[in-house]
């Protein structure tokens, strides 16, 4: 047996949350994944969520590498940072969206913008028949985050799938 890491705690609390998100019928669980780099000793849990009768999705992504790892078997400060996991929410919107980017900046701003970088990407695909397209908008959370923020996770659910409903109700043209 090993002690679990603070990856395998996160990622054990923040499933769970999601899958729970699912059973109470406010988001449904539609991608999970769990993967391990070898080349870089890295890992990586995310979970996409939707709305049931809606048009957007979110992912959750919790990631942590390998100075992360060795800090906190060794107990110490590596790289002059504090062991812990990245945290980083996703929201992919139709393209269209993004005609409403200013509004959308101030509601993250307005919820996230003291823990989070908020990132606008919107990408146009030019096909024979007409054009298709997505608009992403990222949260990178600036600090790492361990089991000390535990108790922060369902109040960090909740706030993420509030942001998926209202999100959902930019679909009305300007």
């Amino acid at each position: 047996m090993f002690d679990p890491t603070i990856y395998d705690n996160l990622k054990v609390v923040f499933e769970g949350g999601l899958y729970d998100l699912d059973e109470e019928g406010r988001a449904v669980v539609s991608g999970r994944e769990d993967l391990v780099d070898l080349a870089s000793m890295s890992r990586t849990f995310r979970m996409q969520v939707r709305k049931r009768e809606g048009c957007c999705s979110a992912c959750l992504e919790l990631s942590s590498g390998l100075l992360d790892f060795a800090g906190e078997l060794r107990h110490i400060r590596l790289a002059d940072e504090l062991p812990g996991c990245r945290l980083r929410l996703s929201f992919d919107l139709p393209y269209e969206y993004g005609n409403h980017s200013p509004s959308i900046q101030g509601h993250l701003e307005s919820v996230w913008g003291e823990v989070a970088e908020i990132v606008h990407e919107q990408t146009r695909i030019l096909l024979p028949d007409g054009g298709t397209g997505k608009y992403r908008v990222l949260l990178e959370f600036r600090d790492k985050i361990d089991e000390h923020n535990i108790e922060d996770v369902e109040p960090l659910l909740e706030h993420f799938v509030a942001t998926l409903d209202v999100l959902e109700k930019y679909s009305d043209p300007l």
